[in-house]
């Protein structure tokens, strides 16, 4: 399907490999699941769709799902780009608050996102068949 208009927003753990070098396989997935935990309860309390994890990434969007097609006819892209926004804000404020992997090196380097953003139009859809996964191109 495509989409005039969506915002989707970029999320990266910061020097990942050197926060990480140190842990277990299964000290990283602790950390991720906690991170990205977070984030989900973000962007469930502001209305932004999660699109996926790959390795360290989130990624989510506003404008891409039919509830927030319709909410931009009523109060524009801008109505709802606010919601992303306010996200990107409070997941910059879990970096503070969230505990570094177990097995981190306690001199090594602190949690940081980074974060990026990108709107424009974009075509959307479900690809494949064993594990399907609903992507964004544009």
């Amino acid at each position: 399907d495509k989409v005039d208009i969506v915002s989707i927003l970029f999320i990266w753990i910061d020097d990942f490999d050197g926060l990480t070098a140190d842990c277990t396989p299964q000290e990283v997935l602790e950390f991720l699941n906690r991170a990205f935990t977070g984030m989900d309860e973000i962007c469930t309390m502001y209305d932004v769709t999660k699109v996926e994890t790959v390795g360290e990434e989130y990624v989510a969007c506003v404008g891409a799902v039919p509830d927030d097609i319709e909410d931009a006819k009523d109060v524009g892209h801008s109505g709802i780009l606010e919601r992303l926004f306010r996200a990107a804000d409070d997941i910059l404020r879990l970096q503070e608050d969230l505990e570094p992997p177990l097995g981190a090196d306690p001199n090594g380097p602190e949690i940081a996102f980074r974060m990026g953003m990108h709107t424009g139009d974009i075509v959307a859809g479900v690809i494949g068949e064993k594990l399907p996964r609903y992507r964004l191109f544009g």
